[in-house]
């Protein structure tokens, strides 16, 4: 019931990306139709419970488990955390996305990636793609791979869309 949704400002920010490349890592950039599971009564936990099997790296997670044996064997009565936890005003989560298209020193790079009005730019044109959204930030979509995942998970009434920065040192 997630429907990729081919949405020109998508495909635009996915080609102006391109220009500014990572230096060790990708963007993860996708609009999802949440509608359907919407009227079908679905709660907002629940459909990030399906974004998370959806944009999560979980290839990538099973091939890590296997490389790296964990310290201690994990606790099965530990509580998980609701997806509010990881909630976060919108206007924050803007700022950050920004922030961290931008990269420089700030996330310890040398130089910036995007110069900041673009990365502001760029951050602005995925909000505007909804109305009123909900924001989530670290919510371990990331390639364990990689040592950071930076960016945003935005949700409305008719959509979810996720813009990541995926990168190591």
């Amino acid at each position: 019931m997630l429907e990729p949704v081919q949405h020109p400002v998508i495909a635009q920010l996915q080609a102006e990306l391109a220009s500014y490349p990572r230096r060790h890592g990708y963007y993860q950039l996708e609009l999802v139709a949440i509608l359907r599971l919407r009227q079908a009564g679905a709660t907002q936990d629940e459909i990030l419970n399906r974004l998370y099997k959806r944009w999560a790296a979980h290839d990538a997670d099973a091939a890590y488990r296997l490389a790296a044996q964990p310290i201690r064997p994990p606790v099965l009565a530990e509580p998980s955390p609701s997806w509010d936890d990881y909630e976060y005003d919108s206007q924050d989560a803007h700022e950050a996305l920004a922030y961290e298209l931008k990269g420089g020193s700030g996330i310890g790079h040398t130089t910036d990636t995007i110069p900041q009005g673009k990365a502001n730019e760029l951050a602005s044109r995925f909000f505007a793609l909804f109305h009123a959204p909900r924001a989530y930030r670290g919510l371990g979509l990331g390639d364990p791979f990689y040592v950071f995942e930076q960016g945003v998970v935005l949700l409305d009434i008719e959509h979810a869309g996720c813009f990541l920065i995926i990168e190591g040192d």
